[in-house]
């Protein structure tokens, strides 16, 4: 078996686009919060070491989390954006581990529907340059003029993914990404952003449409949707 690996779970947002009365992470999903679920995807795991969950410093829910007590799951205070929260799970990892080159993974907090197939997948993934879980594109992708609801040109959709989580890089090499980012006023809304700024070139691998992120009210609904078919093929 290949070194186990730390997983960073973003969870300090409040998730504004719900326009729910608690964080999104918080809200239920199959009679667990979205977020217990999310962890839960990773413990279940035998190639992972360890789940770090970034939090609000003013999280109210997390006490009653049903992997408050669990010893593979850690906890530490995030930052105002996600990449920050990041940032200060990468510092916490480096804590808990001797090798400081080893890959990391980094997943939503709001994307529990992730299989174990595809966490294996991207575990397993052997690249110089990282990798992250992706789609292809299935639609036909416009690109907007600046500043107009117009359409400026269609792209070339066959050479567009739509990225995923879990992404995953090495430790020292995704905190230094990250680091300048933020000292040069960037926010970025995933590791990929950052590596590629650094010159690096991730490998896209194949994820799997299941794997949504929950953002928006239809996609709690359609979440429910799919854990009901997902649980109802024995695949969750």
């Amino acid at each position: 078996m290949s070194q186990l690996i730390w997983v960073i779970i973003p969870a300090a947002g409040v998730g504004k686009r719900m326009q729910a009365d608690c964080p999104k992470q918080y809200l239920p999903l199959a009679g667990e919060t979205i977020l217990d679920r999310t962890i839960g995807l990773f413990l279940a795991h035998p190639q992972v070491a360890g789940v770090a969950v970034g939090l609000s410093e003013e999280d109210d829910y997390w006490s009653e989390s049903k992997w408050l007590e669990h010893p593979k799951v850690m906890t530490f205070i995030g930052g105002a954006e996600r990449c920050d929260t990041v940032l200060q799970g990468l510092l916490f990892v480096q804590s808990q581990v001797s090798d400081q080159e080893q890959a990391v993974l980094v997943h939503d907090a709001a994307r529990p529907l992730l299989s174990q197939a595809s966490l294996t997948r991207i575990i397993e993934h052997s690249a110089d340059h990282g990798a992250l879980l992706a789609m292809p594109s299935r639609d036909t992708v416009k690109q907007q003029m600046s500043d107009t609801n117009q359409v400026l040109a269609t792209l070339d959709r066959s050479h567009i993914w739509l990225a995923q989580t879990p992404q995953k890089f090495p430790l020292n090499a995704l905190q230094n990404a990250l680091q300048q980012a933020a000292e040069q006023g960037l926010t970025l809304t995933d590791e990929c952003s950052a590596m590629e700024l650094m010159g690096w070139q991730p490998d896209l691998v194949m994820g799997e449409s299941s794997n949504i992120k929950v953002t928006l009210p239809e996609d709690l609904l359609i979440a429910e949707a799919l854990f009901g078919h997902l649980q109802q093929n024995g695949q969750v």
